[in-house]
């Protein structure tokens, strides 16, 4: 018997795959065709054939017009003006690689795809593929865990054929595969407390996107701090900082190849905005003139407030009290506080940079009306 539902539950996730592979094979041949497609495009050729910039230029842009549509191809050079520079001077193309080669990860992915033969362009979407079904999968084992086989089959479903995933899952970006390394090491928190595997996904998080960094360490300090959550002890904290600089030290380090510094966001604060001349210092008004324009943007093209809608959920109670917060509540708040220190580095809340806490949310209010499936057993069902 025992065996049989073992059996049963392999069918039924292999069930939920087949389910989510139309999407993927319709994002297989429906990439977004983003701009940053061309920064990773180089970084793999750069890979595979180190050359002088001018040739991986030469290359990038040369696969870009064979393998892209034309109207695509107008987009990625043409719309908006300023992008017309990197497509015509290889030096300028050069300012904008730092920004991409601070996601190894991803580009050793990209590598790989590119060395079993796919094309250039393509290589860069893959791992964003392959990551959304591994997502998928993960969100609905995740979901079993507090509804029946057939509400997590359907949530799960549901929640993976939305616009805010597969419109990330389409980019040739780092993020989907970011979401999955940081979802899965957030359920080694809530789920399983098991320090080893959430130090492991960390890092693995922060090698696809470096500033995944930053959300470790907000969130191991709270872990480490917090009087009443306290599960780290301080010699695993300070031992787990210290891999983080360490891993920080070795992500940016290929930077100074472009004459950047190593400290990395001193010179990305220039890089922000590609419509700007890379040379001329930043001003604090043009800076706050960039935060206040992505404010806007997020408030009418993305899904920021309607998870900042959920979050509230989140943390409603009758009376409530920040001394009375629950687990949950608390860590939502750290994320919260995460996000607004990323966010001041990082001016843009797009969805694809906070996917990862997206799905978080939604787990959140989850355990939230279901806390007592949570403790009987799933297997059965």
């Amino acid at each position: 018997m025992k065996l049989k539902r073992r059996f049963l539950l392999w069918l039924t996730y292999l069930v939920f795959l087949a389910c989510l592979l139309p999407a993927a094979i319709y994002i297989y041949k429906n990439p977004a065709y983003n701009f940053d497609m061309l920064g990773y495009m180089a970084l793999v050729v750069k890979m595979d054939r180190p050359n002088t910039i001018a040739q991986i230029h030469d290359i990038t842009y040369s696969s870009a017009r064979q393998n892209i549509p034309l109207e695509e191809y107008k987009m990625l050079t043409e719309t908006p003006s300023h992008r017309k520079k990197f497509e015509t001077d290889p030096s300028e193309f050069s300012n904008i690689l730092p920004n991409y080669i601070v996601k190894p990860l991803y580009i050793w992915l990209c590598w790989l795809f590119y060395k079993c033969g796919s094309s250039l362009p393509m290589t860069t979407v893959m791992p964003s593929i392959i990551s959304y079904l591994v997502l998928g999968l993960f969100l609905f084992y995740w979901l079993r865990k507090y509804l029946q086989t057939v509400f997590a089959f359907a949530g799960a479903g549901l929640i993976m054929f939305s616009v805010f995933i597969t419109a990330i899952a389409r980019l040739s970006t780092p993020d989907c595969l970011s979401t999955l390394f940081l979802f899965v090491s957030i359920y080694f928190i809530l789920e399983k407390r098991n320090l080893t595997l959430m130090s492991l996904f960390f890092l693995l998080a922060a090698f696809t996107r470096v500033d995944n960094i930053i959300t470790c360490f907000f969130i191991i300090s709270f872990l480490a701090f917090s009087k009443k959550w306290k599960i780290i002890n301080r010699r695993q904290y300070f031992s787990m900082v210290a891999v983080l600089a360490i891993a920080y030290i070795t992500i940016v380090l290929p930077v100074r190849q472009f004459g950047w510094s190593i400290f990395f966001y001193s010179n990305y604060a220039k890089h922000i905005d590609y419509s700007r001349d890379f040379s001329e210092p930043i001003s604090i008004l043009s800076y706050l003139s960039l935060v206040y324009s992505k404010l806007v943007t997020a408030f009418v093209s993305t899904h920021f407030t309607f998870f900042l809608f959920l979050s509230l959920l989140i943390l409603f109670t009758k009376k409530f009290s920040l001394r009375t917060l629950s687990f949950d509540q608390t860590f939502l708040l750290v994320l919260a506080a995460t996000g607004l220190f990323k966010f001041l580095l990082l001016p843009d809340l797009s969805d694809r940079f906070y996917l990862g806490f997206y799905l978080i949310i939604i787990m959140l209010l989850v355990r939230k009306f279901f806390p007592k499936l949570s403790i009987v057993g799933n297997e059965d069902r």
